[in-house]
C-alpha cells in the first residue's frame, strides 16, 4: 500500500512538472509569435510609409514638373503671340510700297493722269505711310507723311502731320516762264574759283565768303548748289561727294530746260526743282537721299 502511494506520488510531481514546461513552451511560442507578428508588422507599416513618402514625393515633382512645363508653354505661347502681333500690325518696306499704289491711283483717279513719285524714298519702315494733297490736275501738293496707323488719301487724322517729303506740280502760262524759275547755275558763272574733285570725273567749285560755303557743280542739265555754314565748321565737300556717287545709281528727270538741286550739308530743306515743258515740278524735303531716289521714280 505504502508503494502504490508513494508512486502515485511520484506520478503526480511528474505530471505537474510536465504540465508546467509544456505550458513554458507554448507560452514562449505565443511570445516568439507575438513579436514576430510584430516585426512583420512593423515592417509592412515602415515600407507603406516609405512607399507613401514615395508616391507623394514623386507626385509633388510630377506635379512641378507639369506646372513648369505650363508656365513655359504658356509663356512661349504668349510670347510667340506677341511676335506675331508685332510683325502683322508693324508696316513693312512691301507694304508701303504696295500703300503708295494705292494712294497714287487714289490720287489719279481725283486728278487725271498725272506724274507722281512710284518710290517713297524710305530705306525702313518707321511707320505707316500716309498721302494728303490739295489742288488739280494743273497745280496740285502732295505731302508724304508717316504715321504709326495707316490712313486713306487726305484723312483727317494726318492734317497736322508734318511730311518727310512734298511733291509740287505748278503750271505756266509758257515753257520758258516755268523754266525761269529753276534755281540753275551755268558752268561758266563760277570760273575762277577753286575746283574740288567729287569723284566719277565731276569737279565742283567752292564760293566762299561771310563765314558760308558753296559748292557747285553741273551733271547734263542740271545745276547743284551745297550750302555751309563756316561760322560752325561744316563742310560742303562731302555731301556733293555723297550726290554725285547717288546720282551715279539714281537717274533724275530729264528737264526740257533746266533742272536745279539747292542742298544743305546738314540736315534742313533740300529742293530738287526741274521743268517739263511749261509744268515746273518741285520736291523737297530734310533728307538728300530720300529726295533722289523719289525724284528718279517720278513717272
Amino acid at each position: 500500500m505504502k508503494k502504490e502511494l508513494k508512486l502515485f506520488g511520484i506520478l503526480l510531481v511528474s505530471g505537474l512538472i510536465l504540465g508546467a514546461c509544456s505550458n513554458q513552451k507554448k507560452g514562449e511560442k505565443t511570445s516568439n509569435e507575438s513579436e514576430k507578428t510584430s516585426s512583420v508588422s512593423s515592417v509592412k507599416t515602415k515600407k507603406s510609409q516609405e512607399k507613401s513618402q514615395s508616391s507623394s514625393s514623386v507626385k509633388k515633382d510630377v506635379s512641378a514638373s507639369s506646372a513648369g512645363s505650363v508656365s513655359d508653354a504658356s509663356s512661349s505661347s504668349g510670347s510667340n503671340l506677341e511676335a506675331r502681333e508685332t510683325s502683322t500690325s508693324s508696316p513693312t518696306l512691301d507694304l508701303n510700297n504696295k500703300r503708295l499704289s494705292e494712294l497714287n491711283a487714289s490720287i489719279r483717279n481725283n486728278l487725271g493722269n498725272i506724274l507722281l513719285p512710284s518710290a517713297n524714298g524710305l530705306d525702313s519702315a518707321p511707320g505707316y505711310l500716309n498721302i494728303r494733297y490739295t489742288g488739280d490736275a494743273n497745280n496740285f501738293s502732295v505731302d508724304y507723311i508717316v504715321s504709326y496707323s495707316p490712313y486713306g488719301l487726305n484723312d483727317g487724322a494726318i492734317s497736322g502731320h508734318v511730311p518727310y517729303a512734298t511733291f509740287v506740280k505748278k503750271t505756266y502760262d509758257s515753257e520758258s516762264a516755268a523754266a525761269n524759275d529753276v534755281p540753275y547755275q551755268p558752268s561758266d558763272s563760277s570760273s575762277g574759283l577753286p575746283t574740288v574733285d567729287l569723284g566719277h570725273g565731276i569737279s565742283g567749285v567752292m564760293d566762299s565768303g561771310a563765314g558760308q560755303r558753296y559748292l557747285q557743280w553741273n551733271e547734263g542739265r542740271w545745276s547743284f548748289v551745297v550750302h555751309a555754314s563756316a561760322v560752325v565748321g561744316e563742310d560742303p565737300v562731302p555731301t556733293a561727294q555723297h550726290v554725285v556717287d547717288l546720282l551715279e545709281r539714281y537717274y533724275l528727270p530729264a528737264p526740257s530746260t533746266k533742272g536745279g538741286g539747292q542742298l544743305e550739308a546738314t540736315a534742313s530743306e533740300n529742293v530738287l526743282t526741274w521743268n517739263k515743258g511749261n509744268v515746273l515740278y518741285t520736291l523737297k524735303g530734310k533728307n538728300i537721299d530720300t529726295l533722289v531716289k523719289m525724284a528718279a521714280s517720278v513717272k
